[in-house]
């Protein structure tokens, strides 16, 4: 059968409908496994009786749904009653979803129903389970879905975006579109905010500090947020011609599809929105950027003047005289990272505001609350399963992007779809939401982060060999990191370490071995000395282990190129020959494989051997919904949608090539921060 077709107002709609075939919301695999009871023998005939039928088809009948990974309910049927449920949640985090295996066995058997309450903290797993359950109960009573008809689609009315939700996509996020009435209790605030990382604490500091009250809900347990840079333009030190020339090559390098209004946005109120994260961070030139308190310290600072010749991996651009000031701080250093540092000024937010900041952990965003086309609340579920209704002026969605909801990735996405990634619990929630209220995705493809800082030092290294995970030259060394994962799109899986449980079985994209040797001080074009290298050697003492994510790296010595191989994991063979070729070609000074340039042609021969095994992981998808230069979420036609705005990268559109642009360090976080802080400013101002 083709897929069943219903309109954005039908779908959308909820209520009774959406409840009666829950079965066909995000389930695959549904497959009847029935058995009919034995036969029972006949009693005499009672003339007066009449039979009355049972509500189910005796029987076992199974169904699958997606929580962190695959979940499978198998349920036995009387004519009357659930009799016996086996659950297979083994692909579900250990000690989290696998743990609630029985607790949730044991409340679908005491409910009869899949309505159950579920286990504190693993809310993930419980609908999965909730919605697989619901499935085996409507195919116990008749209700069976056929073949090709599991997916519920709203229909994209544009040639240009997508508004297309699939219930495959709602089965694996957090959102419940049946219409929730039972609340546990209620709240009464100016700004909702949902999502504390950098765009969504900032957004709820910057709102309490204008007098509105704030609810702030998130999905974990504590706040999260990636990396270590931010990033903002110093105006008072650029030229205005450099600024024009910035924004110009800045929609360049995101093949000219982003919105130029948000580039603007981004230029006029960044160094503000950076400067308020330092002030509240504790970390300023009066603390010589340290905060004991917490622990964090400007590590490092890469601010630079755009001047001249300005380059990117894809492009070249002329400033000429004019110039841009970029301020650029690291703060951490690893493994503290801008989730600690939105934590810390949380924690020293809600000691100023005290009940006019309110955080709400373990309560992810399921609903928008509306009157009419208007946002005026929304619902978050708690880790009890029961649900809070926060009725608010304005609701800020920084819930971040869908990397973790596999069916939207395959859509929007599909570049990074066999890839691992590097966060967990980002999946689509906001999307959802902004999408179901009447926004749209922006347009494909979607940009994202691709890299791997963490398995070694000297990642973009033209003069040392790279091989893929067969042993095999695959590329010129010249390809940057940031963009070596479309290379890496024909090259071999690999089943190494830190894998997402989709891949488990088929490995991932993304692998390939940096090789070097003893000699790399001499002709490396960004040489780090060993001592410091050795922070990252996978096999040496954990007291060498400093500023890094102990479990990320992968940088190994040996003595000789087969024993560097063996311990990477490839070919040792193949590997040798790899090396024997290029040096080979290094001594007559020309690539012919690939056509390096001859400068970076350096033979690698000196023992002991070092490698790095690079494992490129998406670390974020930088595209979300239409939003204008508040952070406001819109219609394809601009319209805004009273009352929600979506920021972080749920907001769009900033980028727009398929890589996002490495041509300016820190530019995601420093993105996120300055619409949190300008969407936080104009919702409290607008209460």
């Amino acid at each position: 059968m083709s897929e069943k077709k219903i309109s954005r107002r039908e779908f959308l709609k909820g209520g009774a409908a959406i409840a009666a075939s829950t079965a066909i919301l995000g389930l695959s695999g549904c497959a009847q496994q029935q058995t009919q009871a034995p036969a029972a023998e006949t009693p005499a005939p009672a003339p007066a009786a009449t039979p009355v039928k049972g509500i189910y088809t005796p029987g076992t009948f199974s169904a699958s749904a997606t929580g962190m990974g695959n979940v499978v309910v198998k349920a036995t049927f009387d004519a009357n009653s659930i009799t016996n449920i086996e659950l297979d949640v083994s692909e579900e985090t250990e000690g989290i979803g696998q743990a609630a295996k029985d607790e949730l066995i044991k409340q679908a058997l005491a409910k009869q129903s899949a309505e159950i309450d579920g286990v504190s903290g693993a809310t993930i797993t419980t609908s999965a389970v909730k919605m697989a359950l619901a499935s085996c109960i409507a195919q116990a009573k008749g209700e069976v879905i056929t073949a090709g008809a599991t997916k519920a689609v709203v229909e994209s009315t544009s040639s240009m975006v997508l508004t297309d939700i699939t219930a495959e996509d709602i089965n694996a996020s957090a959102v419940i579109l049946e219409p929730i009435t039972d609340f546990a209790e209620t709240v009464d605030v100016d700004v909702a905010v949902c999502g504390a990382g950098a765009a969504g604490v900032i957004a709820a500091v910057r709102a309490a500090e204008l007098g509105a009250k704030v609810a702030l809900l998130q999905k974990e347990a504590v706040p999260v947020s990636q990396g270590n840079a931010s990033s903002c333009i110093i105006k008072s030190e650029s030229t205005e011609g450099g600024i024009k020339k910035w924004l110009t090559f800045a929609t360049a390098v995101n093949a000219w599809r982003n919105n130029r209004k948000l580039l603007e946005a981004y230029v006029d109120r960044s160094e503000e929105a950076i400067k308020y994260v330092c002030e509240w961070g504790g970390l300023t030139e009066a603390t010589e950027w340290k905060n004991e308190e917490s622990g964090m310290t400007k590590y490092q600072d890469t601010s630079t003047v755009y001047t001249g010749i300005w380059r990117d991996a894809t492009q070249t651009y002329d400033m000429g005289d004019d110039k841009v000031s970029v301020f650029i701080p690291w703060f951490g250093p690893k493994p503290k990272n801008y989730g600690t540092l939105v934590t810390y000024i949380l924690d020293k937010a809600q000691a100023k505001f005290g009940d006019k900041l309110q955080s709400f952990f373990s309560t992810p965003v399921v609903q928008l609350v509306k009157d009419g086309s208007k946002i005026v609340g929304c619902v978050g579920q708690r880790a009890d399963g029961k649900f809070i209704k926060f009725n608010a002026k304005s609701v800020i969605l920084a819930t971040g992007a869908y990397e973790n909801n596999q069916t939207m990735v395959r859509r929007f996405c599909p570049d990074t779809y066999h890839f691992d990634k590097k966060v967990v619990n980002r999946t689509g929630d906001g999307n959802i939401l902004a999408i179901e209220a009447g926004g749209v995705m922006e347009p494909v493809a979607h940009s994202h982060i691709m890299h791997d800082f963490d398995a070694g030092l000297m990642w973009d290294e033209p003069p040392f060999l790279m091989v893929n995970m067969n042993g095999e030259r695959f590329v010129s060394e010249e390809v940057d990191m940031a963009y070596v994962n479309n290379v890496l799109r024909w090259q071999p899986r690999f089943k190494g370490e830190n894998l997402d449980p989709e891949h488990k079985d088929t490995g991932s994209l993304g692998w390939y071995c940096q090789i070097y040797d003893s000699d790399y001080m001499s002709y490396a074009t960004g040489p780090v000395p060993e001592v410091v290298m050795k922070r990252y050697f996978k096999e040496g003492p954990a007291e060498d282990h400093v500023s890094v994510f102990p479990e990320l790296i992968d940088t190994f010595q040996a003595d000789t190129i087969e024993e560097l191989a063996k311990k990477m994991g490839i070919p040792a063979d193949a590997t040798a020959a790899s090396l024997k070729r290029y040096n080979e070609m290094c001594d007559k000074g020309f690539d012919a494989d690939f056509g390096k340039d001859p400068k970076y042609l350096h033979k690698i021969e000196k023992a002991p051997f070092w490698g790095t095994r690079r494992h490129i992981r998406c670390s974020s998808i930088t595209a979300g919904v239409l939003s204008d230069e508040y952070g406001r979420v819109t219609t394809e036609e601009g319209e805004v949608i009273k009352g929600l705005y979506a920021v972080g990268n749920l907001g769009g559109q900033f980028y727009g090539a398929p890589d996002y642009p490495f041509f300016h360090p820190g530019l995601s976080i420093g993105h996120a921060v300055t619409f949190g802080y300008i969407a936080g400013e104009h919702a409290a101002k607008n209460r």
